[in-house]
């Protein structure tokens, strides 16, 4: 009996401390579950944290190399810039410098158009005289325009040089005019025919005679073979008959 108590008092004792010892076990798993679970939230925290981070570095990297791209189009525009502004400054050197010779040209191109007038005035006193006393007034006016302070030195050089192209277009063409000189003591006006530079040729009011001029203020009578092309010349120049070719006499011919 006494054997009996003894092993129901061991058997009592072990499942109580089968019980504490499950009991203790469970906290332990409970509190391992806890732990577990706060690991993986921690985990998870961190992992956000991390792919956070990830993308806050991707973002950063973005922004660099688009930092960088903004950078090197400054230095393209910076360095375009530099070569526009060292054309400018070549541009600024080279009107500076045609500037400062202005004064050296408009110094020495008033000698030079006055050489200029006073050839041409040479050339139509040895032309033939065809309105002569005109053409020679017209280049004295050309002496008064380079004197003048008013007129700049590019509008003289204008002037002088239309004055020239004028002159040389007399050598091209075929005109009349109508001149006045005095003959034996009367006024009498005769009509010339001007055949470019190669002869001029006056004809009587009358129509009576024509003359043609062969130098030094020296007028021959137009043989008479050479009558009806010369008033055939005259009705050319005055556009009153169409143009044809014609023979008239020249200075220095043999049947002038």
């Amino acid at each position: 009996m006494a054997n009996l108590n003894k092993w129901l008092r061991t058997s009592v004792a072990a499942a109580v401390f089968s019980v504490g010892v499950a009991g203790i076990a469970d906290a332990q798993i409970q509190q391992a579950l806890n732990t577990g679970a706060q690991s993986t939230q921690e985990g998870a925290s961190t992992q956000r944290q991390i792919d956070q981070l990830d993308d806050d570095r991707t973002n950063a990297e973005l922004e660099y190399r688009a930092l960088l791209q903004q950078i090197e189009s400054q230095r393209l525009y910076v360095a375009q810039q530099e070569v526009f502004i060292q054309s400018q400054q070549n541009e600024i050197d080279s009107l500076q410098l045609q500037i400062d010779s202005v004064g050296n040209i408009q110094r020495d191109l008033i000698p030079m158009l006055r050489e200029m007038v006073d050839g041409l005035r040479q050339f139509v006193e040895l032309d033939l005289p065809f309105q002569h006393e005109e053409r020679l007034d017209q280049v004295d006016e050309l002496y008064d325009l380079i004197d003048d302070p008013e007129v700049s030195a590019a509008e003289k050089y204008r002037v002088i040089l239309n004055r020239y192209e004028i002159e040389a277009s007399y050598g091209r063409g075929l005109r009349t005019y109508s001149e006045s000189t005095i003959e034996n003591d009367a006024d009498v006006t005769f009509e010339y025919l001007q055949i470019g530079r190669a002869a001029l040729i006056r004809q009587n009011p009358d129509d009576s005679l024509s003359m043609l001029y062969r130098g030094a203020s020296d007028w021959v009578d137009v043989p008479s073979s050479h009558a009806n092309d010369v008033n055939r010349a005259f009705r050319i120049a005055r556009e009153v008959t169409t143009p044809e070719v014609f023979t008239v006499p020249l200075p220095g011919s043999e049947d002038q």
